[in-house]
């Protein structure tokens, strides 16, 4: 166990230094694509474990690879996107990932895996990411030896992302590390950070328990979910640990009072949230985690844009509403160019950032529950903090609530986002291969 005095003793790592940093914060262009829930591993946090073991369940499946590339070119030329994070399940072991890389590379969308790495430490793997175009990988570290086979349910697991790491060292692919903070995994937050400083990672993710997805229906109990009060202490240590290597930091849907002052700026609620470069837009994300979009079968629906009528899109029956379009393609044809066409007259007039917000706020309040403790109505943070998840203030309650009371109250989202220095990926000419 590393302890805050021994924060001092550690080395900076010159690869770290040579990185560009911005303070510049502005509104991601990074898509999201879920290739399907077929994954090598049993994370038990996993947002989508009940679909990963369910053969039947429509999500399961790996889309084809034609599929794939329609919704990579829908996010480059109808959204915007200019990168993207390719997922499963574990993108790693669908039959066409290098060439989806390399297509993605081509459109100008530049590609990111989010990976277990169970099977990135193989010989002549990783020379393949290069050669097709991979941007960076974002591996999933869990805990340390065993507590990471534990938590993800494959024993071994450990020592093939560390083997995967080292290639990718090796290889010269950059990376970064997600942590989910699960209960066995609190206690030796500061050692995770430590190995993300030996391993090089250029920005470490610490993302709490939070129940999205099959996670709802009775995945999290008090055995497997930390309280915020127990995280609160050795987060700190393992954030000072990193901030002073030089490696970003990101802590993500944890209440804003759980954080030390200094590492406020680190802190990303669902309205810091897309001023997050390596995070997703919420337009595109809208769409993309639509059902049509997710699973094996059937043709993609017709794509939307935030502003008006877009929740109640949302609400709908995915699938009903791809099959009207289908069956009626002249109107809903003409309905959903209509949306669009308002939704980027009220995007102009209002401005993005506002909807973007408001976004934010509908994902806590109606998407997740998300309460506030009465404290919570004398912190001067309250307006741009999501509170406690519903789930967890179910399991929990919300009295851990600290209210921020010696300062003014602030209703600016970037207010402390905008003061953290964040790594800027490698650009066209870094990365030309």
């Amino acid at each position: 166990m590393i302890t805050e005095r021994e924060c001092a003793k550690v080395a900076i790592p010159a690869g770290s230094r040579s990185l560009k940093k911005t303070k510049n914060r502005v509104l991601t262009r990074r898509g999201v694509l879920w290739l399907g829930q077929t994954c090598n591993q049993r994370c038990y946090f996993c947002y989508f474990a009940h679909r990963i073991t369910n053969l039947d369940h429509p999500e399961h499946a790996f889309m084809d690879l034609d599929k794939a590339k329609r919704i990579c070119k829908t996010l480059r030329e109808c959204y915007g996107n200019t990168a993207i994070d390719i997922q499963g399940g574990e993108p790693t072991i669908h039959p066409g990932i290098f060439e989806l890389v390399r297509y993605c590379r081509e459109i100008g969308l530049f590609p990111t895996l989010i990976t277990n790495g169970l099977v990135l430490g193989r010989p002549g793997i990783m020379e393949k990411y290069r050669d097709a175009g991979i941007r960076d990988f974002l591996v999933s570290l869990h805990g340390i030896g065993t507590v990471h086979d534990q938590v993800v349910g494959h024993e071994g697991a450990y020592g093939k992302i560390v083997a995967a790491i080292e290639r990718m060292r090796e290889v010269g692919v950059p990376f970064r590390l997600n942590c989910t903070m699960s209960k066995p995994v609190v206690p030796i937050l500061p050692d995770i950070a430590q190995k993300a400083i030996e391993y090089g990672a250029y920005a470490v993710n610490y993302i709490a328990f939070n129940p999205f997805g099959d996670q709802i229906s009775g995945v999290r109990t008090h055995d497997n979910v930390p309280k915020y009060t127990d995280i609160k202490a050795q987060l700190a240590v393992a954030m000072d640990l990193l901030e002073e290597a030089g490696i970003e930091v990101n802590v993500r849907y944890l209440p804003l009072c759980m954080s030390e002052a200094r590492h406020r700026k680190n802190f990303y609620n669902f309205q810091q949230l897309s001023y997050d470069t390596h995070e997703w837009d919420y337009q595109s994300w809208f769409w993309t985690m639509r059902q049509p979009q997710m699973m094996k079968e059937g043709t993609l629906m017709p794509t939307f844009l935030l502003g008006p009528k877009a929740r109640q899109l949302y609400r709908l029956n995915p699938i009903a509403v791809r099959d009207r379009c289908l069956a009626h393609p002249l109107y809903w044809g003409l309905a959903f160019a209509g949306q669009r066409w308002v939704a980027r007259l009220v995007q102009t007039l209002r401005g993005k950032d506002v909807l973007w917000r408001n976004e934010a706020c509908a994902r806590a309040a109606e998407d997740c529950q998300y309460r506030y403790h009465e404290a919570c109505g004398r912190c001067a943070l309250c307006s741009i903090c999501d509170g406690f998840h519903g789930d967890y203030s179910d399991l929990f309650g919300t009295d851990e609530a600290q209210p921020v009371t010696d300062m003014p109250p602030t209703d600016d989202p970037k207010a402390y986002i905008q003061h953290q220095e964040k790594t800027v990926e490698p650009d066209d000419e870094t990365w030309a291969l």
